[in-house]
């Protein structure tokens, strides 16, 4: 049977394999085939191209874990940043390997974004859920870039002590009347992260921006409905207003 190209796509070799003479004789049941033929290819890893966000994710030992594996296997390794500078990405790319020309400043996320696009690189790990979704959208209308990584490497606890204590009284409110039909378990969930003071996401912060559109419920009495209840758990005036400006923070990183 033949062996998979370093050049070829999963779809190219499926089609070579199953199609080659060698494999039809050995195999002639179709399905087979097609088993031993994704077999092959899981046991072959093409070498790839892939970059990584410098903030939040080399900055991670878990970022720097994952490169130095895939560096390990081979791969082709990149670090494109929202950062203006070079300076600070050098001793991560002298760790991993990583010559000057496969390091990118790019100076903004659009920047960076854009590098990724330019680079036509199909994979792409970065903190924000913003780069990640953008590179998801323009992968869909140009081919071949669709195929981007995400990890949760960063987290926040800057939150206002203010958002902590609106959602402490949330769930006091709750251990005393019960939630009876208010709130999901995500909503409950957030309310206890809150008040621990727990680190949280950029995704999450994205949901706690979007609690805006619920704003008409600030100003009403706990009890009276759910409204007043779920404002209060998803951090209150402070908590959503601060999720706002740290939000257009983090997708604005310069």
């Amino acid at each position: 049977m033949p062996t998979p190209r370093r050049t070829e796509t999963k779809e190219d070799w499926i089609d070579r394999c199953m199609g080659d003479q060698e494999s039809v004789d050995t195999y002639p049941d179709e399905g087979q085939r097609y088993a031993v033929c994704q077999y092959k290819w899981q046991q072959f890893e093409p070498i790839q191209h892939i970059s990584f966000d410098y903030d939040g994710v080399l900055t991670t030992k878990k970022g720097m874990d994952l490169a130095l594996k895939l560096r390990d296997k081979g791969h082709v390794l990149y670090i494109i940043s929202a950062r203006s500078h070079k300076t600070l990405l050098r001793s991560k790319a002298q760790l991993l390997g990583i010559p000057n020309s496969r390091i990118y400043a790019a100076g903004s996320n659009k920047n960076k974004i854009a590098t990724v696009i330019k680079l036509k690189l199909k994979n792409h790990y970065d903190s924000s859920s913003f780069v990640v979704n953008e590179l998801g959208k323009v992968g869909k209308i140009i081919g071949g870039l669709s195929k981007y990584s995400k990890q949760e490497f960063e987290s926040y606890t800057d939150y206002p002590k203010a958002a902590s204590e609106n959602a402490q009284i949330a769930l006091r409110w709750a251990e005393e009347n019960g939630w009876g039909d208010c709130g999901t378990p995500v909503g409950k969930a957030r309310a206890n992260q809150l008040a621990k003071g727990e680190p949280i996401s950029e995704d999450t912060i994205a949901r706690m921006a979007g609690f805006e559109r619920h704003r008409e419920n600030s100003q009403k009495e706990l009890g009276d409905g759910c409204g007043r209840l779920m404002w209060l758990a998803w951090g209150g005036d402070e908590g959503i207003e601060w999720a706002q400006r740290k939000l257009e923070q983090i997708r604005n990183v310069e």
